[in-house]
Parts: structure tokens; C-alpha cells; sequence
């Protein structure tokens, strides 16, 4: 999906613990002493082959194996890790002629687990498997950008060059979309069948699996375990002094926290504990464990219909957002450790601005304002308008999702004190956040998030040609159906422009626009979260599109 912004799925969402009818308590594990950590988490991963993985538990683990060419630190800074260094305008390894790119990479020596070296050829292999339309691959989005990827040094040289066929914002956070693959191994599977490559052994099974990383895959017991060994001596990594990282699938999340209490995990990945679950192991903890409360990229919001008749008046969503108590709802809620947003970039976000239109709760303010829009209220204390239209709108958001079923309650009283009347449709993750948005059928409102990056804009999202129409596939992620030509220029822009201080120039425009026009409410940003024994040290919670908690797994140890 574009700029790697994504729907939060279910799996992703801040529910309350959940148990698994029937299931028998997991056997404990044994804690990981000094040179081995036991991590619980919620999911077990589909694959762990960087072309077919979409699952955040893949990612988590794939950190580990592989070697990312730039990685982000816990301040989201890039920073190269396979790489020399990163192509920069200003030393002419990245040029621009036109509307095209040519980016030239310097990749750092290293081997794959079975010892044969990692060489250009690896990455020609992998971006020509991604474009090949017989690979079911997840994305392709940075690879059809991509006009060529070459080797100036020949194959087995560590010299890259990739000629883009457009100007991409972010072209030197990545050499290929899917980084190197083992050609050595993969070659022969691929050419065989590559319908069926996502099938193969490779990503599956540990015996057939090599990376380039800090660990090596060493056992997959399915539907319990997966286990990595340090390698030693590697030219980037050094030798790690854990020596062995085990995931334990524990589906049961509130298992999660009677595990952490009892001392059979060290730790706890963001892939599964609650916001409530993290402050109950805090405060139960009494100091044994440090619990993460970081700030995030997960914006949670509600979208408006605009092609609704009773909202398309922005001063009607400017009432319902002054009508919402948004400070009390994070408060009471959250104790104020999500914050409360503005616009659609959070506050971590490079191209984030709070000199914004914001819109504190002020019931009067929203009476004011439905007025001013040619409503008034009747005996039932509901508005409506002058052709006598009940202001009545529906709300959906996810169904058993305990937070957001929360929150869409307190927004259906407070607006009723408004004069506005809410009706409540929840429906299943898979419903909403399939057709309900992406083909917008939602009615009035939509309460979900999305996963931003470091990198994630506004195009496709807010600009006009991104409207899913039958006409164009559906494609697109506006789904409020927002048109502002002011919007489109600086979305574009931002999406095209290689020089971070005038991209970030003008997503902060965007902001600014955003918050006028209100094609969304937003509520607030979630905090990530994540444990582990207070002796652990070096882990840092963090969940970011690509990076998780393990993104500098080689510098933990024990104290």
C-alpha cells in the first residue's frame, strides 16, 4: 500500500484481554538467564521471506535475520546499516535528470549464514523477482518505480546502481523495495515455479531459511515457537551477547501478563499487550519490569462522509469537533498517556506542525455553529436543517474492539447534548476496514486508524485523485471523499520533493489545511507499547513501519 500507510487491522487494535475459549494454559519457559531472552507475543508469524511477509509478528522476527540496508533508530532517525552510506544530492551519488533518478549505493561486505558472500547480484535477484507479476509478493510499489537495478562493479561486486523512473521522496531509505535475497538459494526455486515460490520452503522451514543478520533461524516449532542464534563475528554486528532469542505465540493475550508476573518471559513485544494490560503490569510490577509507553505513528480518528448532505457544511464537523471532549476522553480513558491530536500528522511525525485550527470542547461554540449552518433545534432537542432533515448520524467502528466501542459511546452522548443524534453500527475488522471503508459505504462517520511512517504524506490519501470511485478500482485511500485543490498541490508536492526541509514545508501546509476542512475528527495518537524485565537492558519499545523492538537486538544484554 502507498508510502506504507496502512488500515490498523484487528490485529493491531486496543482491545481489552482476550481469552481463548477452551485453550489449556501454555507451559512456562524458562527465563532467559544471561545469554538468552524469551519474548511472548500475540501472533505467530505466516512467513518470515521479506517478499511475502505482511504480518507485524513477521517483521519483528525478520529484523533479526536479515540486514536492512537503512535501519531507523527509537528516534526514527536513518541511519545506513547494510550500507556504506546514503545516497545524498550533495556528493552526486544521488542525481536527478527530470522527471527521473539515479541512485548509486556502496553496500557493506558481508555473508549469508551458510557463508557464501552478499554481492549486487543478490539484489538484481530480489527487485526482479518483486516485479515479476507471477510472484505473489505483497508490495510493489517502490518496484514499479524502479526502471533498473545494476552492477557497475559486475555481479559479485558491492557496488549498486538503481536508475528510478521518477522522483520519489524517499528513494535512499531503501536499495530495493525487498532488500537482498540469497540468488543462490532462491534462483533455482524461482525459475522452477514462481507462482509457487511464497510456498517454498524458504521463509518456512529454518533448515532452508539463510539470512544476512545478526541471528540465524535455527527452530520453527509451529503454533509455539520460533528460536534464532547469534552469529558470531559478524562484520556489522559484532558478536551479540545474547546468544539466543526465543518468541513464544501466546494467543491468550492476558496470558501475557501472568507470564511476565511469573518470570517465565523476559519480555513482552508491542505485538500484543493493551495499553490497559501495560499499565496493569506496572503498576502489579512493583518495579520489576520497565513498561513502555511510547509515542506513535498509530493516529486514531473518525472520517466523515463528505458526501453526506449534513456534513458537507464544514461548520457542521467544525460543531461535532467542538462538541467531543477529546481531552476527557484520553484522560479518563488513558490517563493522558495518549494525546490528544489536531491534524493528521502526529506530533513524531518530521512534517508535524501545531500551528493548526484546533477546536476545544465547547458545546456552546457547536450550538453556535450548527445555527450559523441553518439548523435549529426542535422540541427533542435534536437539529435539523431547513428542509426539516433530522441531523442523525451513524457511527461505525469495530465490533469487540472494547476501546473504540468506549469511545464511540461517550461521542454518541456528548453530541446528543449538542442536538445532534449518533446511531452506533459496529461491524467486524475485516467489514470496516474492507468494504465499509475502502469502497466507502460508511454512512456518516468511521472511527478507525492508520499506521503512518516517517515517510507516510497525504497522497492518495487527502487528494482528489485518490477517491475510491467504481470508476478507478477502487483505488485510493481518501475515503471521506475530500476535493480541495489547495490540498492536491501540496500532497503532490510533498510526495515529489527530495529536499526534506521543503517537503516538510509542505506537509505542513497540509496540516494547516487539514485542521481547517476537517475531512476527519482526529481523536488521538497512540502511545506503543511493550515490557520487559528491568535486567534487560537496551530494549527500547518501539513500532514503526519496518522497525520494531528488535532493531538493535545485537546490543541487548544482561545486568
Amino acid at each position: 500500500m502507498k508510502k506504507l500507510i496502512w488500515l490498523l487491522l484487528a490485529l493491531f487494535v486496543a482491545a481489552g484481554p482476550t481469552a481463548t475459549a477452551g485453550a489449556s494454559p501454555p507451559q512456562p519457559l524458562p527465563a532467559g538467564g544471561t545469554d538468552q531472552v524469551v519474548i511472548g507475543m500475540a501472533q505467530e508469524p505466516g512467513t518470515l521471506s521479506p517478499l511475502f511477509a505482511e504480518m507485524a509478528a513477521s517483521f519483528s522476527i525478520i529484523g533479526t535475520l536479515f540486514t536492512a540496508d537503512v535501519q531507523r533508530d527509537n528516534q526514527w532517525r536513518a541511519f545506513p546499516q547494510g550500507a556504506v552510506s546514503l545516497p545524498n544530492l550533495k556528493d552526486g551519488t544521488w542525481r536527478v535528470t527530470g522527471h527521473s533518478m539515479t541512485l548509486s549505493w556502496k553496500v557493506r561486505p558481508r555473508r549469508w549464514s551458510d557463508g557464501r558472500p552478499v554481492t549486487c547480484a543478490d539484489y538484481v535477484f530480489a527487485y526482479q523477482v518483486a516485479r515479476d507479476d507471477r510472484v505473489p509478493v505483497v508490495s510493489r510499489d517502490l518496484t514499479n518505480r524502479i526502471l533498473v537495478v545494476a552492477c557497475p562493479d559486475g555481479p559479485a561486486g558491492t557496488s549498486i546502481t538503481v536508475n528510478w523512473k521518477e522522483r520519489y521522496a524517499y528513494a535512499n531509505l531503501t536499495i530495493t523495495e525487498h532488500g537482498p535475497l540469497p540468488r543462490h538459494v532462491l534462483e533455482p526455486l524461482y525459475q522452477s515455479n514462481p507462482g509457487r515460490l511464497a510456498e517454498m520452503p524458504y521463509g518456512n522451514d529454518p533448515k532452508a531459511t539463510i539470512g544476512d543478520g545478526a541471528y540465524q533461524l535455527i527452530e520453527w516449532q509451529k503454533g509455539s515457537s520460533i528460536t534464532v542464534r547469534a552469529v558470531k563475528s559478524h562484520p556489522i554486528f559484532g558478536s551479540p551477547r545474547i546468544q539466543a532469542i526465543v518468541w513464544r505465540f501466546i494467543p491468550d493475550t492476558s496470558a501475557l501478563v501472568t507470564y511476565m508476573l511469573a518470570g517465565t518471559i523476559d519480555a513482552i513485544s508491542t505485538i500484543g499487550i493493551s495499553f490497559d494490560q501495560a499499565v496493569q503490569l506496572e503498576r502489579m510490577g512493583a518495579g520489576r519490569f520497565h513498561v513502555f509507553f511510547e509515542p506513535g505513528l498509530i493516529w486514531e480518528h473518525v472520517d466523515f462522509n463528505l458526501d453526506n448532505p449534513l456534513l458537507a457544511d464544514v461548520r457542521v464537523r467544525r460543531a461535532i469537533a467542538h462538541a467531543v471532549n477529546r481531552e476527557q476522553i484520553v484522560e479518563q480513558l488513558f490517563g493522558g498517556k495518549q494525546p490528544v491530536s489536531h491534524t493528521y500528522l502526529p506530533a513524531r511525525h518530521p512534517g508535524f506542525t501545531d500551528q493548526v485550527a484546533k477546536y476545544p470542547f465547547n458545546q456552546a461554540r457547536a450550538r453556535a455553529l450548527l445555527g450559523q449552518a441553518g439548523f435549529s433545534p426542535a422540541a427533542d432537542g435534536i437539529y435539523r436543517d431547513r428542509r426539516g432533515r433530522r441531523l442523525m448520524l451513524e457511527l461505525n467502528t469495530v465490533a469487540g474492539n472494547r476501546i473504540r466501542e468506549q469511545i464511540a459511546q461517550v461521542i454518541q452522548k456528548q453530541l446528543r447534548e449538542a442536538g445532534i443524534e449518533i446511531k452506533i453500527v459496529n461491524y467486524p475488522a475485516r467489514v470496516l476496514l474492507g468494504d465499509i471503508t475502502s469502497r466507502r459505504q460508511f454512512r456518516g462517520l468511521a472511527m478507525y486508524a492508520w499506521v503512518l511512517s516517517p515517510t507516510s504524506d497525504c497522497d492518495s490519501i487527502y487528494t482528489s485523485d485518490g477517491i475510491p470511485t467504481a470508476a478507478n478500482g477502487w483505488a485510493g485511500q481518501n475515503y471521506p471523499g475530500y476535493r480541495n485543490a489547495e490540498m492536491d498541490r501540496a500532497c503532490k508536492a510533498a510526495s515529489r520533493e527530495i529536499d526534506e526541509s521543503r517537503r516538510n514545508a509542505y506537509l505542513r501546509d497540509s496540516a494547516v489545511v487539514f485542521s481547517r476542512d476537517l475531512p476527519a475528527l482526529p481523536l488521538y495518537v497512540r502511545a506503543q507499547v511493550a515490557a520487559a524485565k528491568a535486567g534487560l537492558r537496551n530494549f527500547v519499545a518501539v513500532q514503526l513501519a519496518g522497525t520494531y523492538e528488535t532493531w538493535n537486538v545485537h546490543r541487548w544484554f544482561w545486568e
